[in-house]
């Protein structure tokens, strides 16, 4: 029965590997655990326990066979395998909890599928941290390997291996209760790695037992997450189901109103066909622009500027990040929990958008960043979208691209200036900003906070952008749309699934625009296709989400996604929807359920339109 022992004690190292992640995921965000309090921080290896035995119960199962096996087929090569089987798992757990352990602090959620999105592209993932970071995480990646390498050598592989040099056979007697032993084991091995005998198996939702999402968080395996996540993909249409499918559907065609939409909307543009530049302003949000309650002095070219245009102050970002951005605003198509569709070409390619419309009517469009735009699947959807006059990195020269990411903003503005000058009109031109990207490294020092100096150095760039435009004579019929592409977690303390995280602005400036306005409708930034086509008397319902925010009867509210789970914003409050938990996380103001509601048949119809694509 010695072999049973060794199975057995395999799985209890595996568990107590998973158990030593927690204090040291605690200690590394040790100003996030400071605050929980000891007992808090004490629970999460209580209720965190019932993953990691899972996780640890997947593990054991190969180990599990081979001993099983070598109860009747005594062979040296069983040794050997488990060896080599050991080393791979310690390689696996180590580059999952240890780039989970880092990556925590910029994304605010545990590792998930999403990380292979960077990891097919290491240069540019390597460039939001410091090479200094990167070259701790290979250490530690090797030293964490061998740690866990040596322990399972020692308690599993060096017992195993005795066992065979003694070659004591057991009888047949032993041999079935030996078997028995191994069978009854690996039910209730397969019990704990279903989560229990209840009728949901194991999720993460199951190790939330806090209103704090950090502690929660502690609590989550990030093997489980990440094999949880990748269990998830392609199964679009069928993830998010909370109604019946027409339920849903009326639901969002309310919510959407365009059967009732009014024919007196404001125009705030003095001519149909406006030159348009389009600018994503990497990493932006409400709380650096002073005039909607940010920080004083960050962004001065932005706060006088929003004193000339339309200036819709009350926008929410459909995600964090720029792939999903990009798509929220070109697209008008809201951001996915879980995917993004734009890594899925043979989807994202059905969108229509801004440039796709704008190109049937005559437009020159075109595409500008200083960055590589095969990073995150962009330059496939932008050629998907007619985009063929592409500018980025490898079209500047090699000393200018001196940024981790590519070119500063200050060459790229100058360029974007410069084929104004030379672009055939009308035109449709995006700029994508980037010096305001992790690691905030600018050529610029005014500000001591990186993020913040680094937003205040791409504020300088827009402003002698801005200040050169208005001398050209392009300028009288030009439309310059700024949005972020996505807001920052700033201050650090916010939560990343917190309103306040996806808080943004649009504001539209030019010669086109005929009288500044400021806005205070909530909307969101998939509605900027709709708002800008209806301006130019286009047909957008080819965009099934976005709609006008300039018109009348467009009823106020904003969608945000973050990792499984949603944002629902109205004019009578807020729902932070944790889809993992299955309930509000957060919520604010009256008739909360309603939004619950709305915003779980918009997500659920959403996903159904991405599975028919």
């Amino acid at each position: 029965m010695k072999k049973v022992q060794i199975l057995l004690l395999c799985y209890f190292v595996f568990v107590g590997l998973f158990l030593l992640q927690k204090p040291i995921f605690l200690s590394y965000h040790w100003s996030q655990s400071t605050p929980e309090g000891f007992i808090n921080c004490l629970k999460t290896l209580w209720y965190g326990l019932p993953m990691d035995t899972s996780v640890a119960g997947y593990f054991t199962a190969i180990p599990g066979v081979l001993l099983l096996i070598s109860v009747f087929v005594n062979s040296k090569y069983f040794g050997k395998i488990l060896s080599v089987y050991f080393a791979v798992i310690s390689f696996l757990i180590s580059i999952i909890f240890l780039p989970d352990l880092i990556l925590y602090s910029y994304w605010g959620y545990r590792i998930d599928a999403t990380v292979f999105t960077y990891i097919v592209q290491p240069k540019e993932a390597a460039a939001s941290v410091s090479i200094w970071i990167v070259i701790f995480m290979i250490f530690a990646v090797l030293f964490w390997t061998y740690f866990q390498y040596r322990i399972l050598k020692v308690f599993i592989i060096k017992p195993y291996k005795q066992i065979l040099k003694k070659r004591q056979w057991n009888e047949i007697t032993g041999k079935i209760k030996e078997t028995v032993a191994f069978v009854l084991l690996f039910g209730l091995m397969f019990i704990a790695m279903r989560g229990g005998v209840t009728v949901s198996t194991m999720n993460v939702s199951r190790v939330y037992f806090s209103e704090s999402m950090y502690v929660n968080h502690v609590a989550i395996n990030p093997c489980f997450s990440m094999f949880s996540s990748i269990a998830r993909l392609n199964k679009h249409a069928k993830q998010y189901q909370f109604v019946e499918k027409e339920e849903a559907r009326q639901i969002v065609e309310q919510m959407l109103n365009r059967q009732n939409l009014s024919d007196s909307a404001p125009q705030f543009l003095n001519t149909s066909r406006p030159n348009i530049i389009f600018i994503l302003l990497e990493s932006f949000g409400a709380s650096i622009v002073e005039p909607l309650g940010g920080i004083p002095d960050v962004t001065p070219n932005l706060n006088r500027l929003s004193e000339e245009g339309v200036f819709f102050r009350k926008m929410y970002a459909g995600s964090f990040r720029t792939d999903k951005g990009l798509v929220c605003a070109l697209s008008g198509y809201p951001a996915q929990p879980t995917m993004s569709i734009i890594k899925y070409p043979s989807k994202s390619q059905t969108l229509k958008s801004i440039p796709s419309l704008l190109k049937n009517e005559g437009y020159h469009v075109s595409f500008l960043y200083g960055g590589d735009l095969n990073f995150a699947y962009i330059k496939s959807y932008l050629v998907s979208q007619g985009i063929i006059n592409i500018t980025q990195d490898v079209d500047f020269s090699v000393g200018e691209r001196l940024s981790k990411w590519g070119t500063h903003d200050h060459i790229t503005f100058e360029r974007l200036l410069s084929d104004v000058k030379k672009e055939k009109t009308p035109f449709f031109k995006v700029f994508l900003t980037l010096s305001s990207h992790e690691p905030f490294e600018v050529p610029f020092h005014k500000l001591e906070n990186p993020y913040l100096n680094s937003v205040a150095y791409t504020d300088s760039c827009l402003g002698k952008f801005i200040d050169g435009l208005k001398q050209l004579p392009e300028w009288d019929n030009t439309l310059v749309i700024l949005v972020p592409d996505h807001d920052m977690k700033y201050p650090p303390e916010i939560r990343y699934d917190a309103p306040e995280r996806h808080d943004i602005f649009s504001l539209w400036l030019g010669g086109a625009i005929k009288q500044p306005a400021k806005i205070d409708k909530i909307c969101s930034q998939t509605d900027i296709a709709a708002t800008l086509l209806s301006q130019l008397k286009v047909n957008y319902w080819g965009l099934p989400f976005s709609k006008d925010i300039l018109n009348p009867a467009t009823k106020e509210y904003a969608f945000y996604a973050f990792p499984n789970g949603f944002g629902m914003i109205a004019s009578q409050g807020f729902v932070v929807y944790d889809c993992d938990a299955n309930k509000i996380s957060m919520e604010e103001g009256t008739n909360t359920d309603s939004l619950s509601l709305e915003g779980k048949a918009y997500l659920q119809y959403l996903h159904e339109d991405i599975g028919k694509r």
